[in-house]
């Protein structure tokens, strides 16, 4: 299923199918610095909430391809993708290893992001990670 089907025509399990390929994509293009995936995927109005410098769509971005931020792994687990009309939200639970700006943050978090359906196509809105223990 590619991303340029008009989502107005998708069933809900296509949708959900699409969001966690959505999904998969981005955690990819996270490790490999990808700009372009990123930036197909991410709204402009885009949000991080995790205590880094930069939380808009330009900041974040600009972070992964310097290299200020380097993201060495994300394993997803209890990926759930919930649809709502045009907003779902996708919940997991991450081991991640990330250096932002030479300091280490591990561990595991709680994720949840939110992509909202805009001119007929599912972006990625917000991302709130939280550390758990």
């Amino acid at each position: 299923m590619s991303n340029a089907q008009p989502a107005e025509h998708l069933s809900r399990i296509e949708t959900e199918q699409l969001l966690r390929q959505m999904n998969d994509e981005w955690v990819k293009a996270l490790v490999r610095r990808d700009e372009a995936t990123l930036e197909r995927l991410m709204s402009e109005d885009f949000l991080f909430t995790y205590p880094l410098e930069g939380d808009d769509r330009t900041q974040f971005i600009s972070d992964v391809t310097s290299g200020d931020l380097i993201v060495e792994h994300i394993t997803r687990h209890q990926l759930g993708v919930r649809v709502f009309g045009s907003t779902a939200v996708l919940t997991s639970r991450d081991s991640a290893k990330w250096i932002y700006k030479g300091r280490e943050i591990e561990g595991q978090y709680k994720v949840i992001e939110v992509y909202s359906k805009r001119d007929n196509r599912w972006q990625l809105v917000a991302v709130q990670a939280c550390p758990i223990g």
